[in-house]
This record gives C-alpha cells, sequence and structure tokens, in this order.
C-alpha cells in the first residue's frame, strides 16, 4: 500500500531541517557552515556597507561644493544692468505708447 503525500509534510520537514541547522550552530546560515565563517562573513559585509557609505557621502560632499562666489557676483551685476536699462528706458516707452493711435 501507498503512503500518502500528507499536505504540509514537505514544509514540516524543513522546518525540522532548518530547526536542526539553528541548534547545530548559531548564527549559521547555510547547511555546511560554521558559526565563525557566518559570524566573519556578516562582519565583512558590514564593514563593506560602512566603507561604500563613507564613499557615497565623500562623494556627493564633492559634488555641493556649489558656485564660486565670484560668478554670483558677475551674474548679480549683469541683473542690476539688465534692471536700470529697464527703469531708465520705461517712461520713454510709455510715451511712445500713449502717442500711437488707438485701433479698436
Amino acid at each position: 500500500m501507498a503512503v500518502k503525500n500528507r499536505p504540509g509534510s514537505a514544509r514540516a520537514a524543513l522546518g525540522q531541517q532548518q530547526a536542526r541547522t539553528r541548534r547545530g550552530a548559531p548564527g549559521k546560515r547555510f547547511v555546511g557552515e560554521g558559526a565563525e565563517q557566518s559570524a566573519t562573513s556578516r562582519r565583512d559585509e558590514r564593514s563593506k556597507v560602512g566603507r561604500m557609505a563613507e564613499i557615497d557621502a565623500a562623494n556627493r560632499r564633492a559634488r555641493e561644493v556649489g558656485t564660486p562666489v565670484l560668478a554670483i557676483l558677475a551674474e548679480l551685476a549683469q541683473d542690476a544692468a539688465a534692471l536700470a536699462r529697464s527703469l531708465l528706458t520705461a517712461p520713454f516707452r510709455i510715451v511712445t505708447a500713449l502717442r500711437r493711435p488707438h485701433t479698436a
């Protein structure tokens, strides 16, 4: 007589295997690996992530150096000249607009 494959039996077997692995060496992640190997690999991963974060922060700071002060002052002078030109020519434009004949 054949044995029935009961639902959940594979899940239970997998759970038992995982429990045996955990009991065998706390901190063990893979079958055949010792707890110290797993701890070493996690420590190495943390240090690698820390170095990557430091490099990313340094790159971000390098990009945020910003615009030189001289460029900002040059742009300010250009804008001031454009504003002065507009204010000086505005009355003349108003007078020419008022003298034009109105067309409806």
